[in-house]
């Protein structure tokens, strides 16, 4: 059975981010859901070693962080990366709703293939916490997640693509992060606005 669960992982190797795909980045260099979950891991991992140096009193569990980094995308193995075609479709109202529902199925489905109880147990803790957030950790990694998005959009217009049709990745990832507490994240915003205004 755990064989199964492996094998539906690394169907994400080869799924597609949608969402730059709409815009127009080929398929043939578009980076996949498992792309994304690397380079989030690693932001993760690098912030979160930053933020516990720097706040003595505010520490988070670096090993949750990486396992909530690693595994945010995973459930996307079973159905299809989310973009905001899908809001569209099934209305704003609703579409968190639905997403939850999605990602609970798609997690459950996957938490069946874990035959150890122990171990589905403690991967049901993660894969809740992904998407309910109820951990400072959790947390921490969402903002993580929606900046992963602005470094990607900034790294395709440093290729040449038009800076314009990623306004709309920009502008809903900052209207996330406008919220975020962790200061380690919010001082890299200003650095990336800067490195993107030599795109123009």
């Amino acid at each position: 059975m755990i064989v199964g669960f492996i094998e539906s992982a690394i169907k994400l190797k080869s799924l597609p981010r949608q969402g730059w795909i709409r815009v127009g980045i080929p398929l043939s260099v578009v980076e996949s859901v498992a792309d994304h979950c690397y380079n989030t891991a690693m932001l993760s991992l690098l912030l979160v070693d930053l933020h516990n140096e720097l706040y003595k009193d505010e520490q988070l569990s670096s090993e949750l962080v990486m396992r909530i980094a690693i595994v945010h995308d995973l459930p996307e193995c079973k159905y299809q990366d989310f973009d905001k075609q899908v809001e569209i479709l099934v209305g704003k109202d609703h579409y968190l709703e639905f997403k939850t529902q999605i990602l609970t199925n798609a997690s459950n489905e996957l938490l069946s293939l874990i035959l150890n109880e122990n171990v589905k147990e403690l991967w049901k803790k993660t894969l809740d916490d992904v998407i309910v957030k109820s951990s400072r950790e959790a947390k921490f990694v969402s903002y993580v997640d929606k900046l992963e998005v602005i470094v990607q959009a900034l790294a395709y217009e440093k290729q040449g693509y038009n800076p314009r049709i990623f306004d709309e990745y920009w502008n809903t990832s900052l209207d996330y992060l406008s919220s975020c507490t962790f200061e380690v994240i919010n001082n890299l915003i200003p650095q990336l606005k800067q490195a993107r205004l030599q795109n123009f």
